[in-house]
């Protein structure tokens, strides 16, 4: 490697060194939201790790083709221990003041969400199961209005001809006519549970 190939590798190196501090006191800060998660949590470390090592050796790759040397390992530990001394205080203020301004930008989303896509959404829905409740006690309705206008003929001339009807046909008839009145009360009181429930 020529000489300016190993400042730029020295100030990359350095800068990794930085970059992984800030990494892992990020992650550590966020590690509170998934910590209760056990299985999660060892995936999620894993990960952070691996992405970690290719990010390095990609900082690497770009600055001397990815040749490693000892004092590679040195300039990252030295980056690292400056970001400790140096910066950690000031990128935590930093950090705080993003993940709460994040924060509030997630309530905010979220509340625009509830008011302006889930409510009315909800609405609309509850809006469309009443209109469908009315239209089906209106068919109901219209069914049985027509059912009574045509039945009543039928029930007329039935009873004029129960009263023509000879008694020991009457006596045969008898339980079908009980059945009768069992199907209607049924019916009826089938019907005035649909009424009280689309009230």
């Amino acid at each position: 490697m020529n000489l300016d190939t190993q400042f730029f590798t020295m100030f990359m190196m350095l800068g990794s060194g930085i970059y992984l501090g800030m990494a892992h006191d990020t992650f550590r800060r966020l590690e509170r939201y998934w910590n209760k998660l056990v299985v999660a949590s060892f995936f999620i470390e894993i990960l952070y790790w691996l992405l970690q090592g290719l990010v390095i050796f990609y900082f690497l790759f770009i600055s001397n083709h990815g040749e490693l040397r000892v004092y590679i390992f040195l300039l990252i530990l030295c980056g690292f221990t400056m970001y400790q001394a140096l910066f950690k205080p000031i990128y935590h203020h930093v950090l705080e003041w993003g993940i709460a301004a994040a924060l509030v930008m997630l309530r905010a989303v979220h509340r625009l969400y509830t008011i302006f896509i889930f409510y009315p959404i909800k609405g609309l829905g509850v809006l469309l199961l009443k209109m469908v409740e009315v239209c089906f006690a209106t068919l109901v309705w219209l069914l049985l209005l027509i059912g009574k206008v045509v039945w009543y003929p039928i029930q007329l001339m039935g009873r004029l001809m129960w009263q023509i009807t000879p008694k020991f046909l009457k006596n045969y008839l008898s339980p079908l006519r009980g059945f009768y009145s069992k199907i209607k009360n049924i019916l009826l009181q089938w019907w005035n549970k649909i009424r009280q429930k689309g009230r």
